[in-house]
């Protein structure tokens, strides 16, 4: 079962949204492992940019600024469909399918948590990355695959 997407209505009620429910609940994966996710990431969550097309250099400020109206959605410069699945992130997180080591050449986080919300036939994998820090899993990115190889998958860590 998918679960819902959230309302683009405003970027600071879709900050406060995540604040709420995702940065203040304490989320555990089935190792036991603490998934964290921290106020300054929702920028590059929600792929974030500024009117040169990059992402903003400091994500504090910038979540300053969307608390304080400076901000808006503005089309093309964040991703719906990620804004928009933020609440998939605690099914990704609690109850994955599987979790292997982070196979992207470029990427910064060590573990990739991996959750199918279509069917066998029909997959929509949505892949978490998180940054391992001791016994904390702390989100880095959230995107959507559309498959996976044997790379990808021969690095499996759990289950």
């Amino acid at each position: 079962m998918r679960p819902e997407l959230l309302a683009l209505t405003s970027i600071r009620e879709v900050l406060e949204w995540y604040e709420q429910n995702l940065c203040r609940v304490r989320l555990l994966d089935p190792r036991g492992f603490r998934v964290r996710f921290l106020p300054e990431n929702f920028i590059h969550l929600i792929q974030l940019k500024n009117k040169y097309g990059e992402e903003p250099r400091n994500a504090r400020i910038a979540l300053q600024e969307i608390r304080n109206g400076k901000i808006q959605f503005v089309a093309g410069r964040f991703d719906p469909q990620r804004t928009a699945e933020l609440p998939w992130a605690t099914r990704i997180a609690i109850d994955p399918e599987r979790i292997c080591g982070n196979w992207q050449v470029l990427g910064r986080g060590d573990e990739a948590y991996i959750k199918n919300f279509g069917t066998g036939q029909d997959p929509q994998y949505r892949v978490m990355v998180c940054k391992i820090v001791g016994t904390i899993r702390q989100v880095i990115t959230i995107f959507p695959r559309a498959r996976f190889g044997d790379r990808e998958l021969q690095s499996q860590i759990w289950p």
